[in-house]
């Protein structure tokens, strides 16, 4: 399992229900749609931004969806969300789990 893991901060003027409202048509209408997809999840962290981790079954998978993020239909609604400049990311790979 591949997961991607992006930490941001809410654009001025944006509340974590909007940010909510926006995700679950993203997901809904796009994210769920794309193969290898599993969850999407949306975390506060200790920083005061946010966390999202999205789970996918190969890292394959992730990059093929990423490089289809241009074809989101809310796409700027969602891209609005975010603090310009504080997006930032990593991912992990799935070695055992216990």
């Amino acid at each position: 399992m591949y997961k991607d893991i992006i930490h941001y901060k809410l654009a001025k003027g944006i509340t974590k229900e909007h940010l909510l409202d926006v995700a679950k048509e993203v997901h809904d209408k796009w994210m769920k749609n794309q193969e290898g997809f599993i969850k999407w999840e949306i975390n506060t962290n200790k920083q005061g931004g946010l966390t999202d981790i999205v789970f996918w079954d190969s890292e394959a998978a992730a990059k093929k969806a990423e490089q289809d993020m241009g074809n989101i239909a809310n796409a700027e609604d969602w891209f609005e969300c975010y603090e310009e400049g504080s997006i930032t990311s990593n991912s992990t790979t799935l070695l055992k789990a216990f």
